[in-house]
């Protein structure tokens, strides 16, 4: 074919596609529709073979060049927006489809940590209902400034304790920093010892526990709930996944069985950094929370308002992460 005739016969789809292509630089994906965007598909494909009989044809700068910018140009739209497409997907199933099923398939070591976390919580409450000054010995002397009820009086007779955007945020990022910590730090310990991981899990149990009880002897239980209900709900479940995923690595680093370390440990990654991931985001969120809505005394915020929201958090965590039935997902090389 001579280059006249191939020119001639192409230029029309070559222009159709530099008009598709402009018209993609100034909208949407959905607004485009499906039948434009197959035809732009179509005649890129088509540009790319027109470029590349082109070269065997001429060594003419300006058609090769103007062909070669619209294969490229081409090219960055469709794969860009196709890697745009996936990642998306890809975060949203991790959120809908791969965390939900690696709670369900790992809910015995979390059931674990929960049993650690509230065995310590019921020997805390019963030491301080039995005595109250195990609460002295058992709590850390920064949790024990004040009586339960002098506290309460103090808010509640108080100015707001967050008054501002500015200084939720800055209160939430401390909290939920401080929080990360004691999560990776149960995380560390099961993942090393397991024991010192239930052990850490049981302590914090302890102190909530020993500080429920002192409430509850002052008469001011319902002001403890509505305190630390809202953030609680998440994030001491939160704590108890990073000690669980520490547990869930432990068994693997210790407990080996028939298989190789680095057998097991492969097959626990993907549950590990799934599970810590999602601590880590909850986390982020009760501290939020916490820095916020759980400052609130009963002047702005009712206390079965926050209790209200505290059991809707809680129950819609439980839902959201373990409401499906135990089953294998796909995960490649890490698969357990």
């Amino acid at each position: 074919m001579d280059l006249e005739r191939f020119v001639r016969e192409r230029r029309e789809r070559w222009a159709r596609l530099e008009t598709l292509l402009s018209d993609v630089e100034r909208l949407p994906s959905h607004a485009l529709g499906v039948a434009r965007l197959d035809e732009l598909v179509r005649l890129y494909r088509q540009t790319c073979s027109d470029l590349s009989e082109a070269r065997s044809l001429t060594a003419n700068a300006e058609l090769l060049g103007r062909l070669n910018a619209l294969a490229g140009k081409g090219y960055r739209f469709i794969y860009r927006r196709a890697y745009g497409r996936r990642l998306i997907e890809t975060v949203r199933r991790f959120f809908t489809d791969d965390v939900p099923a690696t709670f369900s398939r790992e809910r015995g070591v979390v059931l674990c940590a929960s049993l650690a976390f509230l065995a310590g919580a019921i020997v805390g409450l019963g030491a301080v209902l039995r005595d109250a000054r195990n609460g002295e010995r058992l709590i850390p002397a920064e949790f024990f400034s004040e009586s339960p009820r002098a506290r309460v009086e103090r808010i509640e007779s108080g100015e707001e304790r967050v008054d501002s955007l500015a200084k939720a945020g800055e209160f939430g990022a401390y909290l939920f920093s401080h929080n990360i910590q004691v999560a990776f730090l149960a995380f560390s310990l099961g993942a090393v010892t397991i024991v010192g991981g239930l052990w850490i899990l049981f302590y914090n149990g302890v102190i909530l526990g020993a500080i429920a009880g002192l409430y509850l002897l002052d008469g001011v239980h319902v002001f403890f709930l509505a305190w630390v209900g809202p953030h609680g709900a998440l994030e001491i479940p939160a704590i108890l996944f990073g000690g669980a995923a520490g547990l869930r690595l432990g068994r693997a680093l210790l407990l080996p069985g028939d298989l190789t370390v680095a057998t097991t440990i492969r097959r626990a990654f993907a549950s590990v950094w799934r599970m810590l991931i999602a601590a880590a985001l909850i986390l982020i969120i009760a501290g939020l929370v916490e820095g916020s809505f759980s400052q609130f005394s009963a002047k702005t915020i009712p206390y079965a308002l926050k209790i209200a929201a505290a059991v809707a958090l809680l129950l819609a965590l439980g839902v959201y992460l373990f409401r499906r039935p135990v089953r294998s997902v796909a995960e490649g090389p890490w698969a357990s």
